[in-house]
């Protein structure tokens, strides 16, 4: 649901800092990794992935936005 929000508001960039995300993907790609050396269950693989992808979409969100907003400040400082 904070994806959704997010991309309602385009507010991501501003929301969330680039440092938490990666510190955030490097837990859960971790985590994954434990997962597949250790021969967790499949449903904690499976998990796992769905965080590190959920991961990828923020990130994605966060760099779209932030390019976007800047992108949106030079057109207004131009005019």
């Amino acid at each position: 649901s904070q994806i959704y929000v997010a991309c309602q508001n385009g507010r991501v960039d501003q929301a969330l800092s680039l440092g938490f995300l990666l510190c955030w993907i490097a837990g859960d790609l971790t985590n994954f990794i434990g997962c597949y050396l250790t021969n967790q269950l499949p449903i904690q693989i499976v998990t796992a992935i769905f965080y590190v992808n959920m991961d990828i979409i923020m990130i994605s969100q966060f760099v779209y936005y932030k390019l976007k907003n800047q992108k949106m400040t030079k057109c207004k400082v131009f005019q």
